[in-house]
């Protein structure tokens, strides 16, 4: 910003033409920021933030998968053997989810490379792959 003597009043009219405009461009800069400032601090976006950042962090892949496949060995013993119908059912139920959980953990990468095999099988002969 300068600072420039004014002497007559054509003189005066252009300066405040000049500072009405950039006014409006400092005007709109601000606007511009500051949406921009309310779009990155939007849930949504952070969701997607933290999403993203979760997708590329193996560590965080693989606990999330162990975490996964034991609520599920769990839902299935849960269902399978009764836990809450008898205490045969309950003891069993504890017996398989103390050998089920150990061998999860270990096992994980083969588990999820077994899954993944299944679901990308290529269609055998005489079968119509759609």
């Amino acid at each position: 910003m300068k600072n420039s003597v004014i002497n007559d009043h054509t003189a005066l009219v252009l300066r405040i033409s000049e500072l009405k405009a950039e006014k409006i461009s400092q005007e709109d800069k601000l606007k511009n920021s500051f949406k921009e400032f309310t779009n990155n601090f939007s849930p949504l976006s952070l969701l997607k933030g933290s999403m993203q950042e979760l997708a590329d962090d193996k560590e965080a892949q693989s606990v999330l998968l162990k975490a996964g496949l034991n609520l599920g060995s769990n839902f299935i013993i849960e269902k399978v053997l009764g836990r809450s119908r008898s205490i045969k059912g309950f003891l069993s139920s504890i017996l398989v989810e103390k050998l089920s959980t150990p061998f999860i953990n270990n096992k994980v990468s083969k588990i999820i490379s077994g899954i993944s095999k299944l679901g990308h099988r290529n269609p055998g002969p005489g079968t119509n792959p759609q």
